[in-house]
Protein backbone atom coordinates (compact mmCIF):
# COMPACT_ATOMS: atom_id res chain seq x y z
CA UNK A 1 0.00 0.00 0.00
CA UNK A 2 2.96 2.25 1.03
CA UNK A 3 4.35 1.56 -2.84
CA UNK A 4 0.72 2.49 -3.96
CA UNK A 5 1.23 5.54 -2.26
CA UNK A 6 4.26 6.81 -2.71
CA UNK A 7 3.71 6.21 -6.87
CA UNK A 8 0.60 7.93 -6.95
CA UNK A 9 2.62 10.93 -5.31
CA UNK A 10 5.03 10.63 -8.45
CA UNK A 11 2.81 9.81 -11.14
CA UNK A 12 -0.64 11.83 -10.81
CA UNK A 13 -3.16 9.14 -11.27
CA UNK A 14 -2.81 9.68 -15.03
CA UNK A 15 0.87 8.34 -15.41
CA UNK A 16 -0.41 5.66 -12.57
CA UNK A 17 0.81 2.37 -13.88
CA UNK A 18 1.19 -1.27 -11.99
CA UNK A 19 4.60 -1.09 -13.08
CA UNK A 20 4.91 2.73 -11.03
CA UNK A 21 3.79 0.56 -8.37
CA UNK A 22 5.54 -2.73 -8.63
CA UNK A 23 8.61 -0.55 -9.11
CA UNK A 24 8.24 1.66 -5.87
CA UNK A 25 7.55 -1.76 -4.23
CA UNK A 26 10.71 -3.44 -5.51
CA UNK A 27 8.50 -6.15 -6.78
CA UNK A 28 7.76 -7.40 -10.21
CA UNK A 29 4.53 -6.32 -11.83
CA UNK A 30 3.34 -10.09 -11.80
CA UNK A 31 3.74 -10.41 -7.91
CA UNK A 32 0.75 -7.27 -7.92
CA UNK A 33 -1.27 -8.81 -10.87
CA UNK A 34 -1.34 -12.44 -8.55
CA UNK A 35 -2.99 -10.11 -5.71
CA UNK A 36 -5.08 -7.67 -8.21
CA UNK A 37 -6.66 -8.34 -11.28
CA UNK A 38 -6.15 -4.63 -12.48
CA UNK A 39 -5.07 -1.21 -11.63
CA UNK A 40 -8.33 -0.26 -10.52
CA UNK A 41 -9.02 -3.15 -8.10
CA UNK A 42 -5.27 -2.00 -6.54
CA UNK A 43 -6.20 1.11 -5.74
CA UNK A 44 -10.03 0.15 -4.32
CA UNK A 45 -7.72 -2.06 -2.20
CA UNK A 46 -5.50 1.06 -1.28
CA UNK A 47 -8.75 3.29 -0.78
CA UNK A 48 -10.13 0.29 2.05
CA UNK A 49 -6.33 0.47 3.11
CA UNK A 50 -6.84 4.67 3.60
CA UNK A 51 -9.86 4.02 5.28
CA UNK A 52 -9.11 1.28 7.56
CA UNK A 53 -5.91 3.40 8.64
CA UNK A 54 -7.71 6.76 9.05
CA UNK A 55 -10.30 5.01 11.50
CA UNK A 56 -7.50 4.18 13.67
CA UNK A 57 -6.15 7.37 14.34
CA UNK A 58 -9.68 8.74 15.08
CA UNK A 59 -9.67 9.28 18.68
CA UNK A 60 -13.31 10.74 19.88
CA UNK A 61 -12.62 11.64 23.49
CA UNK A 62 -15.64 10.56 25.09
CA UNK A 63 -14.72 12.89 28.21
CA UNK A 64 -14.70 16.02 26.18
CA UNK A 65 -17.64 18.51 25.30
CA UNK A 66 -19.69 17.67 21.97
CA UNK A 67 -18.31 20.92 20.74
CA UNK A 68 -14.85 19.78 21.43
CA UNK A 69 -15.40 16.76 20.09
CA UNK A 70 -16.54 18.07 17.15
CA UNK A 71 -13.64 20.38 16.33
CA UNK A 72 -11.34 17.27 17.29
CA UNK A 73 -12.99 15.80 14.34
CA UNK A 74 -12.82 18.51 12.08
CA UNK A 75 -8.80 19.17 12.92
CA UNK A 76 -8.05 15.62 12.24
CA UNK A 77 -9.95 15.33 8.41
CA UNK A 78 -7.80 19.10 8.04
CA UNK A 79 -4.18 18.62 9.76
CA UNK A 80 -4.16 14.63 10.45
CA UNK A 81 -3.06 12.73 13.02
CA UNK A 82 -0.32 14.89 15.21
CA UNK A 83 2.58 13.28 14.25
CA UNK A 84 1.55 14.19 10.32
CA UNK A 85 3.37 17.46 8.67
CA UNK A 86 1.30 19.94 6.83
CA UNK A 87 3.30 18.39 3.29
CA UNK A 88 2.28 14.83 4.55
CA UNK A 89 -1.55 15.50 4.84
CA UNK A 90 -1.53 17.47 1.63
CA UNK A 91 0.13 15.07 -0.56
CA UNK A 92 -2.26 12.44 1.15
CA UNK A 93 -4.85 14.62 0.31
CA UNK A 94 -4.08 15.32 -3.57
CA UNK A 95 -3.58 11.56 -3.73
CA UNK A 96 -7.25 11.26 -2.46
CA UNK A 97 -8.33 13.78 -4.70
CA UNK A 98 -6.85 12.45 -7.76
CA UNK A 99 -8.29 8.78 -7.22
CA UNK A 100 -11.85 10.47 -6.28
CA UNK A 101 -11.75 12.48 -9.77
CA UNK A 102 -11.86 9.34 -11.38
CA UNK A 103 -15.41 7.93 -9.78
CA UNK A 104 -17.74 9.41 -12.12
CA UNK A 105 -16.07 6.60 -14.65
CA UNK A 106 -15.21 3.90 -11.68
CA UNK A 107 -18.07 2.58 -9.79
CA UNK A 108 -15.34 0.68 -7.31
CA UNK A 109 -14.23 4.00 -6.51
CA UNK A 110 -17.59 5.53 -6.05
CA UNK A 111 -18.37 2.76 -3.86
CA UNK A 112 -15.57 3.19 -1.66
CA UNK A 113 -15.38 7.30 -1.07
CA UNK A 114 -19.31 6.60 -0.08
CA UNK A 115 -18.40 4.23 2.09
CA UNK A 116 -15.76 6.88 3.74
CA UNK A 117 -18.13 9.93 3.83
CA UNK A 118 -20.81 7.56 4.65
CA UNK A 119 -18.68 6.54 7.61
CA UNK A 120 -17.33 10.62 8.40
CA UNK A 121 -21.43 11.32 8.22
CA UNK A 122 -22.32 9.15 10.70
CA UNK A 123 -19.63 10.05 13.39
CA UNK A 124 -20.34 14.00 12.72
CA UNK A 125 -24.31 12.57 13.12
CA UNK A 126 -23.35 10.56 16.49
CA UNK A 127 -21.57 13.88 18.04
CA UNK A 128 -24.32 16.51 17.11
CA UNK A 129 -26.96 14.07 18.31
CA UNK A 130 -24.80 14.18 21.96
CA UNK A 131 -24.53 18.00 21.96
CA UNK A 132 -28.09 17.98 21.37
CA UNK A 133 -29.01 15.39 24.09
CA UNK A 134 -26.73 17.27 26.30
CA UNK A 135 -28.22 20.21 25.94
CA UNK A 136 -25.47 22.25 24.40
CA UNK A 137 -26.70 21.86 20.28
CA UNK A 138 -29.67 23.21 19.28
CA UNK A 139 -32.71 20.70 17.71
CA UNK A 140 -31.43 20.36 14.44
CA UNK A 141 -31.56 17.66 11.58
CA UNK A 142 -28.62 15.48 12.39
CA UNK A 143 -28.04 14.50 9.44
CA UNK A 144 -28.48 17.22 7.26
CA UNK A 145 -26.42 19.18 9.39
CA UNK A 146 -23.36 16.68 9.82
CA UNK A 147 -23.73 16.73 5.79
CA UNK A 148 -23.79 20.38 5.57
CA UNK A 149 -19.88 20.59 7.79
CA UNK A 150 -18.76 17.65 6.06
CA UNK A 151 -19.48 19.55 2.45
CA UNK A 152 -17.89 23.01 4.24
CA UNK A 153 -14.42 20.41 4.91
CA UNK A 154 -14.62 18.81 1.80
CA UNK A 155 -15.50 21.99 -0.66
CA UNK A 156 -12.36 23.75 1.05
CA UNK A 157 -9.98 20.79 0.92
CA UNK A 158 -11.26 20.57 -3.10
CA UNK A 159 -10.91 24.31 -3.15
CA UNK A 160 -7.71 24.43 -2.00
CA UNK A 161 -6.01 21.84 -4.15
CA UNK A 162 -7.63 22.96 -7.13
CA UNK A 163 -7.59 26.56 -7.47
CA UNK A 164 -5.30 29.24 -6.90
CA UNK A 165 -6.95 30.69 -3.78
CA UNK A 166 -5.45 31.12 -0.61
CA UNK A 167 -7.55 28.73 0.86
CA UNK A 168 -6.28 26.85 3.56
CA UNK A 169 -6.58 24.30 6.28
CA UNK A 170 -7.08 27.59 9.10
CA UNK A 171 -9.33 29.31 7.20
CA UNK A 172 -11.42 26.64 6.67
CA UNK A 173 -11.23 25.28 10.44
CA UNK A 174 -12.44 29.34 10.85
CA UNK A 175 -15.41 28.96 8.71
CA UNK A 176 -16.57 25.79 10.58
CA UNK A 177 -15.63 27.52 14.01
CA UNK A 178 -17.05 31.53 13.12
CA UNK A 179 -20.04 30.40 10.98
CA UNK A 180 -20.91 26.82 11.08
CA UNK A 181 -20.99 26.39 15.16
CA UNK A 182 -22.69 29.85 15.99
CA UNK A 183 -25.48 28.49 14.26
CA UNK A 184 -25.77 25.13 16.03
CA UNK A 185 -24.84 25.85 19.70
CA UNK A 186 -27.66 26.74 21.25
Amino acid sequence: MQATYDAIQQHGYAGLTIQSIADNFGKSKAVLHYHYDTKEDLLAAFLNYLLSEFRETIQIDEDSSPEQQLLDLVDVLLYGPDDSSSEEIFQMQTALLEIQSQSPHKQLYRDQFTQIYRWLGNLFVEIINNGIAENVFRDVNTHLTAQHLLLIIVGGILNRHTTNSEMNPDQIREIVTTQFLPCLKK
